[in-house]
């Protein structure tokens, strides 16, 4: 049995078949992409992803704020080109010998990695007295009192460029002292360092 087609009004009537294929095509189409979307949504994606991380990935990367703290092991740049890196924070330090201390106080000991982060150009000074830990009670202490000495303790020095070394600060803090923090303080710019794991 054939499909008639027949004209009328000048136009042209499609066959009932062509038009079942089609509907058919448009229906499995459309149930594609409706599944296509729930199970993204349910696995916790989204169809939209591959293109906003492709637009993510073009964006520039936030400039590091200079005036926060500088958690504990992570780097921080100065103006100056010299990194500092708290490598390490010994709290309380034992001292050996004839060092008396008061039953309210201890040592403790930072150590520091001081980088000139600079190809050319003149020696990085740095000297102990830019070094000062304060605590959350807001007391402040000098760096290296002078009943302690260490090999590695740093004293006054320069840094070459591109050259970097590691040394040591001694801090003589009050015991029940909390949320200590290293200032580095050069001309009118204080970095700080946090000491403790936030």
């Amino acid at each position: 049995m054939g499909v008639t087609v027949t004209h009328q009004r000048g136009g042209r009537r499609l066959p009932t078949a062509t038009i079942a294929i089609v509907a058919g095509g448009a229906l499995i189409l459309c149930s594609a992409c409706v599944g296509l979307f729930v199970g993204f949504t349910f696995a916790g994606g989204s169809v939209l992803a591959p293109l906003t991380s492709a637009f993510a990935s073009a964006t520039s990367t936030p400039t590091p704020d200079k005036n926060a703290p500088v958690p504990l092991r992570s780097k921080g740049l100065l103006d100056s080109g010299l990194e500092i890196t708290v490598i390490n924070v010994q709290r309380p330090l034992k001292v050996e010998g004839n060092v008396k201390l008061l039953p309210n106080e201890q040592f403790i000991l930072v150590t520091v990695r001081l980088v000139n982060t600079k190809k050319t150009g003149t020696p990085i000074p740095v000297n102990a007295t830019e070094f000062r830990v304060k605590g959350g009670g807001g007391l402040t202490y000098e760096a290296n009192p002078k009943a302690v000495t260490i090999p590695q303790m740093i004293t006054q020095t320069t840094i070459a460029p591109s050259k970097d070394m590691e040394g040591e600060l001694i801090f003589q803090i009050a015991s029940d002292d909390w949320d200590l923090k290293l200032n580095y303080i050069s001309g009118k710019t204080t970095r700080v360092f946090l000491l403790e794991k936030q």
